[in-house]
């Protein structure tokens, strides 16, 4: 395993996301589209605005799925993460 210690979670979200988007393309090299699951919350907000603005990831071959939602209440609820992503 290889751990990386950087210095703020900004780096961390971009980090990632340079990490998310080469394995992105190595499989829309290949495949005709892609399917990730990615988590929402507060945590994830860097991660993600770095990962949606990486030049190259042709986004209409990239189904996106959240993990997080509550069951049984309405899309319009204000705790609902159905619009999130």
């Amino acid at each position: 395993m290889r751990v990386t210690v950087l210095p703020n979670k900004l780096d961390v979200g971009e980090a990632a996301a340079r990490h998310a988007a080469r394995s992105l393309q190595h499989v829309l090299g290949r495949s005709e589209a892609v399917r990730i699951i990615a988590a929402t919350g507060a945590s994830q907000l860097d991660f993600l605005e770095a990962l949606t603005s990486t030049p190259g990831i042709d986004w209409q071959r990239v189904e996106m799925f959240h993990l997080d939602e509550y069951i049984g209440i309405p899309a319009e609820h204000p705790a609902s993460f159905r619009k999130y992503l």
